[in-house]
């Protein structure tokens, strides 16, 4: 199965941030430890947010 181009681009946009996340969340912190755990929770978060307010978008422009 091919993947297509922009399954690719949310893919790498999404490792980036959470690299973006854990070197910043490291550094403010001064512990690898909690920056991963922190990180992990954050980017498990931002998925179901994304998730809820896609399906959100779609009942109510699917409703119109």
């Amino acid at each position: 199965m091919k993947v297509d181009n922009l399954a690719k681009k949310v893919a790498l946009w999404r490792l980036i941030s959470i690299m973006i996340t854990l070197i910043v969340v490291s550094a403010v912190t001064g512990d690898i430890k909690s920056a991963t755990g922190i990180t992990v929770f954050l980017h498990a978060l931002l998925t179901i947010c994304h998730y809820a307010f896609e399906r959100a978008w779609k009942r109510y422009y699917e409703s119109r």
